[in-house]
């Protein structure tokens, strides 16, 4: 099975690496041999980050994993990868309000004219705030075999879509699981047996204003910096790691914002991790907290899965964004209902910080049931 995956590769953030490790892991299991081609923005970006988590994909396949990379936004190279493809994928991530989503459109038009299947595999539904972007995922969704969205709340927003432009898809055509991350993360803990080290993890990225209509980053800036003085302080015999998820200025770098926040604040025990991390290390890091604080939407996943001891900072539209979507689909019991701040809504606050000695306990039956819908709907198409 020749596979070719595109998406925003080439600016990716940790979680972004963990969703292409996942998808590797579901293609490892669905297909006896694959081949695997990655459309990157800039290739030479996804060249590092792909060497640096090259023997994690092994790990998880328990084979060589070979991927051929090629520059997506170069037009000729992206029509060559998907003529000489069996399968085209949409690998994850969200369709948004991103001038690159016209690309995916582009190849996913071209490749239903070559006879290719295509798939949305992991992927979210919005921000959309601009008609052009929702015509443009509207001609995304009509061109793809398969649909597996990374929550049920992403699938309400497609429907909505449908409806905007007078069309009806049927609801049992759009499936939902969990976001590739997951099974990433999910396969990494099955094989761990870390011992929970004093240090205390946090993820934070600068508020990004393109997930709100209003213009509120300055203030929700200034109460970030003001709740790691807080946690620092409360926390004095603890080191504070602020660990980023993303190392690339595309997409906003977040040892800038983090460097910032420890060079203001000038406390003994906050330390910014400035050399990078691979996939495998920051889970890793995740996984050893006393606890963790999660902001980008995969820091909240990774540390969701792999530790249980975390809180949640949600820069998403409120009641409708990916963390949310992804807490509701996940958290049967109201675990992080005490445990989470909408950034958007609420006022940032310690006493979200409560039970430290809490974990909220994954169901791994139902983790593997949920994810079973990729290797269900992948298996038959090598049918």
């Amino acid at each position: 099975m020749k596979i070719t995956v595109i998406g925003w590769y080439g600016t990716e953030t940790i979680g972004d690496r963990a969703i292409l490790a996942g998808l590797i892991s579901f293609f490892n299991k669905s297909f006896s041999q694959f081949e695997l081609r990655l459309g990157s923005l800039y290739p030479f970006f996804s060249d590092r980050t792909i060497n640096e988590d090259h023997s994690f994909y092994k790990e998880l396949t328990k084979k060589k994993c070979n991927i051929e990379i090629f520059n997506s936004k170069d037009s000729s190279s992206l029509l060559n990868a998907i003529k000489t493809s069996d399968f085209l994928v949409m690998g994850g991530g969200p369709l948004m309000d991103l001038n690159e989503l016209f690309m995916v459109e582009y190849a996913f038009k071209k490749a239903k004219k070559f006879g290719i299947k295509t798939a949305l595999l992991g992927c979210g539904i919005g921000p959309l705030f601009h008609k052009k972007y929702r015509k443009s995922v509207f001609e995304i969704s009509l061109n793809s075999d398969i649909h597996i969205l990374r929550d049920r709340q992403s699938k309400e927003n497609l429907i909505d879509i449908y409806h905007e432009f007078g069309k009806k898809i049927g609801k049992s055509s759009i499936h939902t699981s969990y976001d590739p991350a997951v099974e990433c993360v999910n396969e990494y803990i099955q094989h761990s047996n870390e011992k929970r080290l004093e240090y205390i993890a946090i993820n934070l990225r600068e508020f990004p204003q393109e997930y709100s209509q209003g213009n509120r980053s300055e203030g929700i800036n200034k109460g970030l910096r003001e709740f790691i003085k807080d946690i620092a302080e409360e926390f004095l015999e603890k080191e504070i790691k602020l660990i980023p998820m993303h190392y690339f200025h595309i997409g906003g770098d977040d040892r800038v914002f983090l460097n910032n926040i420890a060079l203001e604040l000038n406390l003994e025990n906050i330390r910014v991790q400035n050399k990078n991390l691979n996939l495998k290390e920051t889970i890793d890091v995740y996984s050893k907290a006393y606890f963790n604080i999660g902001m980008r939407f995969h820091s909240v996943v990774l540390q969701t899965i792999a530790s249980g001891r975390n809180y949640v900072l949600d820069y998403t539209e409120p009641n409708k964004g990916k963390i949310n979507g992804f807490l509701k689909d996940i958290d049967k019991n109201g675990f992080y209902d005490n445990r989470y701040i909408s950034l958007q809504e609420d006022k940032i606050r310690m006493d979200i910080i409560n039970n430290l000695d809490d974990t909220f306990v994954l169901n791994n039956n139902d983790i593997r049931k949920t994810l079973a819908i990729y290797i269900e709907l992948l298996s038959g198409l090598a049918k």
